[in-house]
């Protein structure tokens, strides 16, 4: 079809093939006569896990460097596919089944990142807590991923998306919970609070389950954040089962939550299975009613961390400090205030307690240092270890380090607040300002 629609494409891949492109790039420029060469798996017929396997193994974007969030954040994917086959959605026949990694490839792989300076790496999957892969006839679950993940030296912090609700296992929360590298968080898709709803979506779960997760979490992992997805005006959702939805919002307090639209998809079960007979605007309403429910619980839980403190892995200016640098358009002097491995405190920030001579010159040094942390400070961001958003005023020389910040304000979706340690992390013998 996309031969004939577009008779001058010369290679169509499929996601199954991807590591072969390299190859087939090469032998359709070389071919003595222009041919046009079709390289998918078909379906899901036998031979076609191996090739996803083969491939998403050997090729994948996410590890070129250029695709990291920052230089110390990055993603690493270990199973790829999904086996769902919800009726909205088109993965399971874009992406093929579901496939892992095997264990040892991932950690051989987080040993490069950690040595090339990554801190904090998320692990990926359409479902990723469905990650499973039998080596030497022994089954390995994410939760033993994760253990052998947390002895990679250098990886500070683990976290994973986004996790399916029927596989919320028990040894995966306890993981999370006893793991102190794993990140006190988790993205589960609830989609509707409505049992109806969830069947014609076809998720394999109902309500009364997905509550009984959250139970769970509450009670193994205390304090764990949960965010969660929802599909709003899906076919046939009424007034009633909408209302279901935002009842089971309130009752759950996710930390945030991504909202959706539902439109048609070509290619879908809904698609030929279901009338879209949601008027766009009710689902407008519907929409904007859920994202206001949503802030108003977020924020009030936001609030209940006024006054406490929180370890931040911090990850560069704030949107609006990198904004207001775009404006003055001055990149590089952030770029000059980055830490350098191994780099010293400069000599006029040191203080000798070892000779009386230079008690008299202590308060003008304080007092220089002071100012200097001043006209350095600018505002940073970065992630507590349950993924709240944290902002705060600090040397631009603190972005990949941890910091302890008191937190004193709060919006739905951001934590304010000052540092309150000098010494970030080991070893680091930086000038960290202490403002606020």
């Amino acid at each position: 079809l996309i031969f004939q629609k577009a008779p001058h494409v010369d290679l169509v891949v499929g996601t199954g093939q991807l590591a072969e492109i390299p190859r087939l790039i090469r032998e359709t420029r070389d071919a003595a006569e222009r041919t046009q060469v079709k390289a998918v798996s078909l379906g899901r017929r036998e031979g076609s896990r191996e090739e996803v396997s083969d491939s998403f193994q050997s090729y994948d974007p996410l590890r070129d460097p250029e695709m990291r969030p920052t230089p110390f954040q990055a993603f690493v994917r270990i199973m790829i596919g999904c086996d769902k086959f919800c009726t909205y959605c088109v993965v399971p026949a874009t992406r093929g089944p579901e496939q892992s990694r095997p264990p040892a490839h991932i950690v051989r792989e987080a040993h490069v990142l950690a040595g090339q300076g990554v801190k904090e790496i998320t692990l990926l999957g359409q479902t990723v807590n469905s990650y499973k892969y039998t080596e030497d006839g022994r089954l390995v679950r994410l939760s033993d991923l994760l253990s052998q993940l947390s002895d990679v030296s250098g990886i500070e912090r683990i976290r994973f998306i986004t996790n399916f609700p029927r596989d919320m296992t028990d040894d995966l929360l306890q993981a999370v919970r006893d793991l102190p590298k794993v990140m006190k968080y988790l993205h589960v898709p609830l989609q509707s609070g409505c049992n109806d709803v969830l069947k014609r979506m076809k998720r394999g779960y109902t309500v009364e389950e997905y509550r009984e997760m959250m139970h769970r979490i509450r009670e193994y992992v205390p304090g764990c954040s949960v965010s969660s997805d929802f599909i709003v005006g899906f076919c046939g959702e009424s007034e009633e089962s909408f209302q279901k939805s935002m009842d089971l919002i309130r009752e759950c307090r996710f930390k945030n939550s991504f909202i959706f639209k539902y439109s048609k998809r070509e290619g879908t079960k809904a698609f030929d299975l279901f009338e879209d007979d949601i008027p766009d605007e009710v689902k407008r309403r519907r929409n904007n009613e859920m994202l206001d429910l949503q802030n108003a619980i977020s924020e009030e839980d936001n609030a209940e961390f006024i006054g406490r403190r929180v370890s931040v892995l911090v990850e560069g200016p704030s949107k609006s400090a990198a904004k207001r640098a775009a404006r003055e358009s001055q990149p590089s002097e952030l770029t000059s205030l980055l830490p350098i491995a191994g780099q010293s405190t400069p000599a006029h920030h040191e203080h000798d307690h070892g000779h009386d001579h230079h008690h008299d010159e202590e308060p003008q040094t304080i007092q220089h240092a002071s100012a200097e942390a001043a006209r350095l400070a600018m505002q940073l961001t970065g992630r507590s270890e349950c993924d709240r958003i944290v902002v705060f005023d600090g040397n631009p020389r603190l972005i990949g380090t941890r910091a302890e910040i008191e937190i004193h304000d709060c919006t739905s979706t951001t934590l304010m607040g000052s540092i309150v340690t000098r010494e970030v992390q080991h070893g680091c013998d930086l000038l960290l300002p202490i403002l606020g």
